[in-house]
Order: structure tokens, then C-alpha cells, then sequence
């Protein structure tokens, strides 16, 4: 999903149908599309007003 993140308008119809000869369905590629964009949404909206991590990437490191 790098590309969708970095530069979505570059995503070509051949890109999908190598998920779909990997066994992905439609439904299954559209999810992963929306995930990453509401993924990149909230990051930028977090950037923007500033909200610091929360550590969750030191807890889970803890964790393992």
C-alpha cells in the first residue's frame, strides 16, 4: 500500500490485478485502499494540530 500512501494517483489497473492473480477480491482491495487513506487522514490531521505519540510503538516493543 506504499503507493497508495505516497502517490495513489499513480495506482494503475495493473496494480490491482496483481492483488487479484495473488487471490485478493474486490471487496478485499477496496478495504485496504480505504484503511491506508484513513490511516494518512489521521496522521495528517494528528500532524497538524500537533498531538504528540501516545508511546505505542515503545509499549508494544516492551510487550514482545
Amino acid at each position: 500500500m506504499t503507493k497508495v500512501t505516497q502517490a495513489a494517483y499513480k495506482t494503475t489497473h495493473e496494480d490491482v490485478q496483481q492483488l487479484r492473480e495473488h487471490g485478493w477480491t474486490d471487496p478485499q482491495i477496496a478495504e485496504a485502499v480505504y484503511i491506508t487513506a484513513m490511516f494518512a487522514f489521521f496522521n495528517r490531521v494528528a500532524d497538524a494540530f500537533g498531538i504528540a505519540p501516545q508511546g505505542y510503538l515503545e509499549m508494544n516493543a516492551v510487550t514482545k
